[in-house]
């Protein structure tokens, strides 16, 4: 069932167009600003990388990330980031998304591959990163599964 009210769709899953919207502003535009909350309900801003991907479930996020004690404090103290991206044409793409950390291997490798094979500018060497590969102890992978998406005017939360 989906409802619609003030140009806000309430559905299960996100409609494919405004995921197909969203990915396009964000995979152009790159970098986002990543917001956490810290345990008085204090924002703390940073910007990230992450690369979007169409799921069975509608859409994950993912990014290489230190584990920093403050990211990692603000995450357990609430698991819900907003990432916005903005350009200088007033292109906006927002997520409001629950974030996990997921180290397993098999994730690690994944997006490790995948940064390494999408073109520039979304793509890049993840050696940058400081490590030899993916096992690098020093990054971790941040998942970030969307309860809102909008853009172009048009926005989706989970019903």
């Amino acid at each position: 069932m989906v409802v619609e009210s003030s140009r806000v769709v309430e559905s299960s899953r996100v409609p494919a167009e405004l995921a197909e919207a969203f990915v396009r502003v964000a995979h152009r535009i790159v970098w986002c600003t990543l917001v956490t909350v810290d345990r008085r309900g204090r924002p703390r801003s940073r910007v990230v990388h992450p690369i979007w991907e169409r799921t069975p479930d509608g859409l994950t996020g993912r990014l290489f990330t230190r584990p920093t004690p403050l990211k990692l404090a603000h995450l357990t103290a609430s698991p819900y980031v907003s990432c916005s991206y903005w350009d200088p044409q007033h292109e906006v793409a927002v997520a409001e998304c629950h974030a996990e950390f997921e180290d397993d291997e098999e994730t690690r490798k994944h997006l490790w591959d995948l940064f390494a094979a999408t073109p520039e500018p979304l793509g890049y060497d993840p050696k940058i990163l400081g490590g030899e590969d993916h096992r690098d102890p020093k990054i971790t992978v941040l998942r970030l599964t969307p309860w809102r998406l909008s853009t172009g005017g048009e926005a989706w939360r989970a019903a």
